[in-house]
């Protein structure tokens, strides 16, 4: 067999990889056996911090006695790159099995590997380690059931600062306890609700809040209404209380280890099962949130499906004689709509993408975000069906004015001297702040001789920096080292691997990129230059007006608050719109 030496081991094939490194079939031949060997990524034996906490986390799980953990024998680093060496364990990967199947496994397997599952996290959790990536990949099955932990390589001591990986946060989302979006104290209780989370996928095929988009799954967790088993199949009933404690919303409502979720699991599979009267099939199997909670987690792909397929042949306004309006629309508002945009039944935005927590693209390559729930709710207003358009940046503007598209939505600052090109609807209030890496000395009062990431066209790379710059320069001061990126994204990227001292975005930006961070990034002084995002409109169009009134109206109704709450943006909500807001 070929076999890439590494050290003294041969590397025979590779059997894994994912975000921590790759895991391959090697001969070690010190002790003649063959092993599973995790190699990480060179860059994180280059962190003395991680290395350190690494090889101290190595140890602690290397010593937890359980049948049920796969045996680490020994770690440590080779052509510098860290290791970990693991029994190999010849068995099914959970999550492969569940993908394979597309459909439950079964209540009396989920019990049987959650059982097993709980015993092993609770020998963790006593030596003071949480796993803290629990999801059905990093289970297997063996031949006779038997199942295994694994990947203990992203478990930290409790009670320390969560641990990143470069601008991610660890684990899987699918499976995060609300806490670890919030900063809260991540303990063994998080653990807990990882495994009810793989209990309930277990018992039903599907996920507790099935979304692959990160702003999807952090909703369902932190806001969605517990899952409920019985609306898959009846017959679980018993386990809607399992799942509803397991995954309780605050730590101290859960089971407070992983032995109590087991025991309760098996207490449910134990129970007598009552069946509703009338037709087996009377439970609903497309089990449905509540109307807020589906407009907040999921409108913008109901809405980018509609538009993909039919919003071109719908007009709700070609019958001049017809008195119904679509779903949501309030007439009063939608008949101040100009006539040329009613008559195509559509609101063609222009919009630019990535900036998030405002406009980006999710997993699924969908249009989400603030700015793009608000509008969608906007348009429902308006008796409108939301045709994005996505354009640079810089283009706009120009598209507002030749037409091309009816209202711009991009995060755009209201400046005076925009107002002289277009009219703005303001719906947010926004300033600038920056971010660096935590220990970095630097921020907007330190900015000399920095070296800074800013997106292009941002009002931060055409106004903040340059006049920064040359106040440096005018200061006999060093300028700062402006470094331009086609994408906010490619700027918080490039912040993190230490490419830039610090970056420079919208206080919303950069605030979300600071908490998806968890810890890799920390802001750099206070928010500062406040000003008013506002909806780029043609000079004197009707359409500015119709904007405002149907904002007005979400913030009435509550709506408004309600979506910006969900985006964790609630800090720039205004309480009246405006047209032309910075007084242009």
């Amino acid at each position: 067999m070929n076999a890439t030496p590494f050290g003294h081991y041969r590397l025979q094939k590779l059997i894994g990889r994912g975000g921590m490194g790759e895991v391959y079939q090697a001969y070690d031949t010190r002790t003649d056996r063959v092993v599973a060997l995790k190699v990480l990524p060179h860059h994180m034996a280059e962190d003395e911090v991680f290395q350190a906490r690494f090889r101290r986390e190595s140890q602690s799980a290397a010593g937890i006695n359980d049948p049920h953990v796969v045996p680490i024998h020994s770690y440590g680093e080779i052509d510098g790159r860290l290791y970990l060496d693991m029994r190999l364990i010849e068995g099914r990967n959970l999550g492969a099995m569940l993908a394979e199947t597309e459909k439950p496994l079964g209540a009396p397997f989920a019990v049987h590997v959650v059982e097993q599952v709980a015993h092993a996290l609770d020998s963790a959790h006593k030596a003071g380690l949480i796993h803290r990536d629990i999801k059905p990949s990093n289970i297997l099955i063996t031949g006779r059931d038997f199942v295994y932990l694994i990947d203990f390589g992203l478990a930290r001591t409790a009670g320390e600062q969560a641990l990143t990986t470069a601008g991610s946060t660890l684990g899987t989302l699918a499976y995060m306890a609300p806490e670890r979006f919030e900063a809260g104290q991540v303990d063994a209780r998080s653990d807990v609700y990882a495994l009810t989370c793989v209990l309930y996928e277990l018992l039903t095929g599907s996920r507790p809040y099935p979304a692959d988009s990160l702003e999807q799954q952090i909703a369902g967790h932190m806001m969605a209404p517990l899952p409920r088993p019985s609306d898959t199949d009846p017959r679980l009933a018993a386990f809607d209380s399992v799942i509803a404690k397991g995954m309780a919303k605050k730590p101290a409502k859960r089971y407070q280890s992983a032995g109590e979720l087991a025991v309760a699991a098996r207490r449910a599979l134990n129970a007598p099962v009552r069946r509703a009267r009338g037709s087996r099939h009377s439970a609903r199997s497309d089990r449905r949130l509540p109307r807020r909670v589906l407009a907040l987690a999921g409108a913008a792909a109901v809405v980018l499906a509609a538009t993909a397929v039919g919003a071109w042949m719908w007009a709700p306004w070609r019958d001049a004689d017809a008195q119904d309006l679509p779903d949501g629309a309030i007439a009063h508002i939608a008949e101040t709509v100009p006539a040329d945009i009613r008559e195509t039944g559509r609101l063609v935005i222009g919009v630019n993408v990535p900036y998030a927590p405002m406009e980006f693209k999710n997993a699924d390559g969908q249009l989400v975000g603030f700015d793009v729930e608000l509008m969608n709710a906007v348009a429902r207003v308006l008796g409108l069906v939301p045709d994005y358009r996505q354009i640079p940046f810089d283009q706009i503007l120009p598209s507002v004015q030749a037409g091309t598209v009816d209202v711009g939505m991009s995060s755009v600052t209201d400046t005076a001297q925009r107002e002289q090109l277009v009219d703005f609807v303001t719906y947010f209030e926004a300033g600038t702040q920056w971010a660096s890496r935590p220990g970095v000395v630097v921020g907007p009062a330190a900015a000399c001789g920095v070296k800074i990431g800013v997106a292009q066209g941002t009002l931060q790379a055409t106004e903040e920096l340059p006049r920064k710059s040359d106040e440096c320069v005018a200061a006999g001061m060093a300028p700062l080292e402006i470094v331009e990126f086609a994408s906010q994204d490619a700027v918080t990227a490039a912040l993190v691997k230490g490419e830039v001292d610090a970056m420079s975005a919208d206080s919303p930006v950069t605030g979300f990129a600071v908490k998806l961070s968890r810890g890799d990034l920390v802001p750099a002084g206070d928010v500062f230059d406040s000003a008013p995002y506002g909806w780029p409109v043609p000079k004197d169009s009707q359409l500015a007006e119709s904007l405002r009134q149907a904002l007005e109206h979400l913030i009435e109704t509550g709506d408004y608050r309600a979506i910006a709450t969900m985006w964790g943006v609630e800090r720039g909500m205004i309480d009246k719109p405006q047209i032309n807001g910075a007084g242009g």
